[in-house]
């Protein structure tokens, strides 16, 4: 099957059509004083063509959210509980009346995930499986707006000041 897939504000699948707002989004910048987890607002667009011989059958198609280091983001599903980023949907598509054989089919499906909570500064891949086997990769990466300084630690070392009093 084929895959295409991008990252957005805002999609919405609607009657087997993609309808996406700010598509292609591949970086998120943080506001200065942001502290992590960062709060960002996402969308992913995905159609899936489905070729005749792949109709008719169950099939599935699974999002996941991972750290530069390979392993899933966590995130809250409940007060005290984490999970990793995983969304899965479930589709079957028919043969519709008037379709000529070896026509490839579509399904569009959308995902939305409002103040999603990234952990750290750094990149991120959303990896798009279908019946388990994955058929894309959309890179992401969460940095500091441009022009801000993230500064690690205490704003004042300890100790004797460097200038004379």
């Amino acid at each position: 099957m084929q895959i295409d897939a991008i990252l957005c504000n805002h999609a919405e699948a609607v009657n087997n059509l993609l309808y996406i707002a700010a598509g292609g989004i591949e970086i998120s910048y943080v506001p200065a004083g942001a502290a992590p987890p960062y709060l960002v607002n996402l969308g992913i667009g995905i159609m899936v063509t489905v070729p005749w011989s792949q109709t008719n059958q169950q099939h599935t198609v699974e999002v996941e959210l991972i750290s530069e280091d390979g392993q899933p983001v966590q995130v809250p599903v409940m007060p005290d509980v984490m999970q990793p980023l995983h969304s899965r949907l479930a589709f079957n598509v028919g043969r519709p009346p008037g379709l000529t054989v070896g026509d490839d089919q579509h399904v569009c499906v959308a995902a939305n995930l409002p103040a999603l909570p990234v952990p750290s500064l750094g990149k991120y891949e959303f990896i798009i499986r279908v019946d388990g086997h994955d058929e894309r990769r959309l890179p992401y990466r969460v940095m500091p707006a441009p022009g801000t300084q993230i500064i690690a630690g205490p704003s004042i070392l300890p100790g004797p000041s460097p200038l004379p009093a």
